[in-house]
């Protein structure tokens, strides 16, 4: 038997984002833009949603990898899909991912991923959110999140960045498309978190005085996705704070994000009188695009360096066997189950 058929109704949103693999962001635009779903009302207010919102789900996404566009399938109405489900049986079993996406070509753009990357820039030079998010929604129903982040968020924000760098583009476009994908990446990490994990959580934030957190979203995202708790504690963290926070967390590792090289530079002294104080047992990695291509000093204490230039999929894919191999383990009486 599948999940789908194992799990019980009715269902959380983070079950029936993870049994059909339609983030939640993209179950609320449905629900809301073609009455699809008709979820109930928990006691706290949170969706909850029945057998006949997971049947129609799960038809949705059969037609959808069948070429059909979500305007023209939600057009036929929830009855109709209902009885399209009936009449087609049983989904097929879902092909569940591999423990760590090593060696999947995450590089290769296809044209549906390049136009909408074109969307996104376009909607952010006019200020408009509206082809910001039909982009992003088309995505998610296609393809998976992995291609969505590095074939269609990734270059969409290095395009908006180099229209910034030449003048062609205010502040306030990139704030508006980043602040976008900001909110899609952490409702991913919070679908994405595992209940329960054999190593001590990760934290994950930025450099003093850095703002743009997407690198940190993403890696956030790849540790979840990898079955590795974290503690998200985002933009602009003193290392005061970062100090207090693994005593409370005791974390197995921490990674600091930082994208512009004057930060960096204007933190390097602070940074290494932070790392001599790392606890042991703790792994500490920094990455982005402001990172030195290396800085002997930090990795004597003990930092892993990963300046631009790798694919992100390669460096996280190592931070995540490493700390598999190395990350404080969860003591047995704090482990669900």
């Amino acid at each position: 038997m599948t999940e789908a058929e194992t799990a019980k109704s009715p269902f959380k949103m983070r079950t029936i984002a993870r049994l059909t693999e339609f983030s939640p962001e993209l179950l609320r635009a449905w629900e809301r833009r073609h009455g699809l779903l008709r979820p109930m009302r928990g006691s706290g207010g949170h969706r909850m949603y029945t057998d006949e919102d997971l049947a129609v789900l799960l038809r949705v996404k059969s037609l959808i990898a069948e070429g059909r566009s979500i305007g023209e399938i939600a057009a036929s109405g929830r009855e109709s899909i209902l009885e399209g489900s009936r009449e087609a049986g049983p989904p097929p079993p879902p092909v569940e991912p591999a423990p760590i996406y090593v060696g999947e070509d995450f590089n290769a753009p296809s044209s549906e991923l390049e136009r909408g990357a074109r969307m996104i820039v376009d909607g952010a030079l006019k200020m408009d959110p509206g082809p910001i998010n039909q982009a992003l929604d088309d995505a998610f129903a296609r393809t998976s999140p992995e291609h969505v982040i590095s074939g269609l968020i990734l270059p969409a924000s290095r395009e908006i960045g180099a229209y910034w760098m030449a003048g062609r583009c205010s502040v306030a476009s990139e704030h508006l498309a980043s602040g976008i994908f900001g909110h899609r990446l952490r409702k991913m990490v919070e679908t994405a978190e595992p209940a329960n994990s054999e190593w001590r959580p990760v934290i994950v934030a930025c450099f003093p005085d850095e703002y743009h957190q997407l690198g940190a979203l993403i890696s956030a995202y790849w540790l979840c996705r990898n079955g590795i708790r974290v503690t998200f504690l985002g933009a602009a963290l003193p290392f005061d704070d970062l100090r207090s926070t693994w005593q409370v967390f005791e974390p197995s590792a921490t990674l600091l994000s930082v994208t512009r090289r004057a930060v960096y530079d204007l933190h390097r002294l602070s940074f290494r009188k932070l790392l001599a104080e790392i606890p042991k047992g703790m792994l500490l990695y920094i990455g982005g695009q402001g990172v030195p291509t290396e800085d002997p000093g930090a990795e004597r204490l003990g930092a892993r360096i990963f300046p631009s230039g790798r694919h992100f999929s390669e460096v996280l894919n190592e931070v995540v066997t490493e700390i598999r191999e190395k990350g404080r383990k969860t003591p047995n009486r704090y482990r669900l189950g």
